[in-house]
């Protein structure tokens, strides 16, 4: 598991994607432009709507080709919204992740929360 420093997850920057090529240098381009925004949804979020400091970080799931990002806040209570009828933008974000990644979800424990997600290297 390698974490990902706040200061390198502007997009913008480039931080992230340099990041995500040195973890996924086995992933072809496309691929890793899916996790640089994952990445940076999630992150965005996390800094937009939850409390505390927030860590993202990605790994390699079990022995399969896969990659996982997770970012983790102090916020357990406030839950991931894939969209909202009432508000079109709201969690369009996460609709993006949903539509990238090949599975996604939220971990709560104590005072934290996990949102993650998976995407394949090929």
């Amino acid at each position: 598991m390698v974490d990902l420093p706040d200061d390198e997850l502007d997009p913008e920057a480039g931080g992230i994607a340099e990041w995500a090529r040195r973890f996924a240098d086995d992933a072809d381009e496309r691929r890793v432009a899916d996790l640089v925004l994952i990445a940076a949804e999630l992150a965005d979020n996390a800094r937009r709507h939850a409390e505390g400091p927030c860590r993202t970080r990605v790994s390699r799931v079990d022995e399969r080709r896969v990659l996982r990002v997770e970012v983790e806040d102090g916020s357990p209570s406030l839950l991931p919204v894939l969209g909202r009828a009432d508000d079109p933008t709201a969690g369009s974000g996460l609709l993006l992740v949903n539509r990238l990644s090949v599975r996604w979800g939220f971990d709560r424990g104590g005072d934290r929360k996990v949102v993650w997600a998976e995407v394949p290297l090929a």
